[in-house]
């Protein structure tokens, strides 16, 4: 299991963490209000910057 510091150091972990944290806010205070189109678009911005973070990610975590 990583260490706190190892998760820190991964850029995968902190666009999840960041992505969960707006969901979250967005579940109590509406933090967007996006029409079906805008939602496509932001789950595709979300593909592809998880699917780009992939591709950059050269160590797993226990090696960081």
């Amino acid at each position: 299991m990583p260490s706190l510091i190892q998760l820190i150091k991964s850029k995968t972990v902190l666009f999840s963490t960041a992505l969960s944290l707006l969901g979250l806010a967005n579940s109590y205070i509406g933090l967007f209000n996006l029409d079906a189109t805008q939602q496509s678009y932001a789950l595709l911005a979300i593909g592809v910057a998880t699917a780009g973070l992939r591709f950059i990610t050269t160590v797993p975590l226990a090696e960081k």
